[in-house]
């Protein structure tokens, strides 16, 4: 099932109309989309999900995305829902290789959905995202391991996401890998992070890291840890979460993401109110960036 040297999906969005809609749209097997739909409280933002029509991914696939939102486009890219990972003992890697951008108008929700990993999968995965100044883009990445994996049959998981400039210059390098599974007791099994890439928004999120880190939950079946941290060269933010099984990951993601929705949409009220107003553009950068202060290494896993 591998896409070969080319691109199995390339999709450009941008604003057609007062509407997000494709100007782009070119996808091969084993990806498939269908047509655009419109959100009516947000009729500017346009919705796409991508299908995988084999329902998981095998050893040797080499499955290649190219993603584009231009002209004050607003696009939301969904997967059809958590994809599992196959694994044969001795298999050769299955890899997903994304390239995302964004120009200085565009707007951009990337979330494929978790990969679950099972017996024996080795998974690549691989992200490059450029946002130009004014832009902005929210990326998940997520994996979790099949309740059924044991230390034996663990093959290896690696995610890389990468942030450049618009002249390409490396701004940012985020790398996780798993190589065993987890051994201390009542350990996460299911890890994601949320990238928010763009400049001019530390405001944003400085004042939504109190209410994202409240997500975490220490007692119970369903624990979940979530930290906020800023990302080199003030290329965005992160926000990392381990979670003790898959669905408690994908809720804890939905209330991230859409934490960070409606403070970028309250902001975006304020500064058009001040310029109605005062015909002043406040800075979105006023307060210092928030320095990382936790990081996730638990298990012999480290994100």
């Amino acid at each position: 099932m591998s896409a070969g040297s080319g691109n199995a999906l390339d999709l450009v969005f941008g604003r057609v109309g007062g509407r997000t809609a494709l100007t782009r749209r070119r996808y091969r097997w084993p990806l498939m989309i269908g047509r655009v739909f419109t959100d009516p409280a947000r009729p500017g933002v346009g919705s796409v999900t991508i299908q995988n029509c084999a329902g998981t991914v095998i050893p040797g696939d080499v499955v290649r995305q190219r993603i584009e939102v231009i002209d004050g486009g607003s696009a939301v890219v969904r997967g059809q829902g958590a994809t599992t990972v196959s694994g044969v003992r001795g298999g050769e890697p299955a890899v997903e290789d994304t390239r995302l951008r964004v120009d200085a108008s565009g707007r951009l929700l990337f979330d494929l959905s978790p990969r679950i990993l099972t017996a024996h999968a080795r998974y690549r995965q691989r992200t490059q995202v450029c946002v130009e100044p004014g832009g902005r883009a929210v990326i998940v990445d997520a994996v979790v391991l099949h309740p059924d994996l044991t230390d034996e049959a663990f093959g290896s998981y690696e995610s890389s996401v990468a942030i450049v400039a618009p002249d390409g210059t490396l701004l940012a390098l985020d790398a996780q890998v798993l190589e065993t599974m987890p051994r201390v007791r009542r350990a996460p099994t299911a890890f994601g992070t949320v990238y928010v890439v763009g400049a001019g928004f530390d405001t944003t999120m400085t004042a939504l890291s109190p209410h994202l880190e409240s997500l975490t939950v220490f007692t119970g079946d369903r624990r979940v840890y979530a930290a906020v941290s800023g990302l080199p060269n003030e290329a965005g933010w992160a926000v990392r979460i381990a979670a003790s099984d898959g669905g408690t990951l994908r809720a804890t993601i939905g209330a991230v993401t859409a934490l960070i929705e409606e403070g970028y949409h309250q902001v975006s009220c304020t500064r058009t109110q001040l310029r109605q107003q005062f015909l002043v553009d406040e800075p979105l950068s006023a307060v210092s960036r928030k320095k990382p202060h936790m990081a996730i290494e638990a298990c012999g896993c480290s994100l």
